[in-house]
């Protein structure tokens, strides 16, 4: 155990009750997610099935607050769900875990009376209810400033027109997280989120046809004068904008833990492979080639795992984690990547064929490097981050720079 500069302990190991979620989540992708990922994905469609059965075995809306009537678990809880479903099928795993995306913004921004009203409903009943985060559109994605979606008043509502893309479970959602600018002469300080019900007046557009997450569907989400009552307002006019760097902030943890349940399945389908390949008279494995990559592979997965659990812990403790949770998904999106194509690679023809695990891995780890920030655009947030740090850092060497006292260069 060591502790940090604010005093709090860090212990590495899992709770008893962490370590019996990351076990259930574990048997149930064994049971539930991996021997069905191929036969599913060949339906281009949503797994409803298999998110059912996740639903009943308590694996959703695991941090919706008790008072809403939710289980109100942590971040770090969140993740191991994640990490465990990701190594089954990232594309299940996305399914399953995108409500976390969808309601966080309600859960950060709404009050409790809010959540009571719109959320409680879509989380307690017997089947499994959906919500869509509708932030991204065809010309709009990092820059949120040039969302053309508006939200105008009207006496005691908002009508809100425009359409959205990219939104996960479109389709299958009763409730949409919609971002909308209230002030567009504000730009991205205009903004505003709101939650908007399917029956009010929205329509599913184009369904995107990917290349790979297959077991995830995204879509258009059209809105034509959606009329929303004054109390689907989440928090302020022109807080949208904080409220979704806060949404990303913590949801970036879990795109990660997802991405470091690929990275590990890439390492064990891998090593399972270099263990039963035999060439020149001796498993491949044993060739300092293959076993040097293997290395590697195991090693982006572990320090992808610590980066992912060290977000999320820093996040539960009201720590800032901004930069931590964009280095956890960059890095583990990129892992993700790596090790999928290591695994192509030491299958060698094998990996190349459908009826084997790594060509869907490396099919849906590249969109891990893509979805909910750009690795470019988490690199850019880190970055930043690391620069203002630096501002008052004193490294104890010194130079005088234009007269002035400065970092030796």
């Amino acid at each position: 155990m060591t502790a940090d500069q604010s005093g709090l302990v860090m212990d590495f190991s899992l709770s008893e009750k962490e370590q019996k979620l990351y076990d259930r989540a574990k048997q149930f992708a064994l049971e539930h997610i991996t021997p069905r990922a191929h036969e599913l994905e060949k339906r281009n469609d949503f797994p409803k099935e298999v998110v059912q059965k996740a639903y009943e075995a308590g694996l959703m809306n695991l941090h919706i607050p008790q008072e809403a009537g939710g289980p109100g678990l942590s971040l770090l809880m969140e993740t191991l769900v994640s990490e465990a479903t990701g190594y089954g099928c990232a594309g299940m795993a996305t399914s399953i875990m995108c409500n976390n995306l969808a309601f966080t913004p309600l859960v950060i921004g709404a009050t409790t009376e809010q959540l009571k009203t719109y959320i409680e409903p879509l989380i307690t009943g017997k089947e499994a209810k959906f919500g869509s985060f509708c932030l991204t559109e065809r010309k709009a994605g990092s820059d949120v400033a040039a969302i053309a979606t508006r939200a105008v008043r009207d006496g005691d509502e908002y009508v809100i027109n425009g359409v959205k893309c990219f939104a996960t479970n479109g389709p299958q959602a009763s409730l949409f997280t919609v971002f909308a600018s209230t002030q567009p002469e504000l730009k991205h300080k205009g903004l505003s989120v709101f939650m908007v019900p399917k029956s009010r007046a929205t329509k599913i557009g184009h369904i995107e046809n990917k290349m790979g997450q297959l077991n995830s569907v995204q879509s258009e989400v059209i809105f034509e004068d959606a009329r929303v009552p004054k109390d689907c307002l989440v928090g302020k006019e022109g807080e949208g904008f904080k409220i979704a760097m806060k949404t990303l902030d913590n949801t970036r943890a879990g795109i990660a833990a997802i991405a470091t349940g690929v990275a590990q399945r890439a390492v064990d389908e891998a090593a399972r492979f270099a263990n039963v390949r035999h060439q020149f008279g001796q498993a491949i494995g044993r060739f300092q080639g293959i076993s040097f990559t293997i290395a590697d592979m195991g090693a982006r997965a572990a320090a992808s795992r610590h980066l992912t659990r060290y977000a999320a812990w820093l996040a539960d403790n009201g720590l800032p984690n901004g930069k931590d949770s964009a280095f956890a998904k960059f890095f583990a999106a990129d892992a993700a990547m790596q090790n999928a194509t290591d695994c192509v690679q030491i299958m060698g023809g094998y990996g190349y064929l459908s009826e084997y695990p790594a060509e869907k891995l490396m099919r849906d780890a590249k969109l891990l490097q893509i979805y909910e920030g750009t690795n470019q655009i988490q690199r850019l947030v880190a970055g930043v981050a690391i620069l203002k740090e630096s501002v008052n850092l004193d490294t104890g060497f010194h130079v005088k720079y234009d007269g002035k006292d400065a970092p030796m260069l």
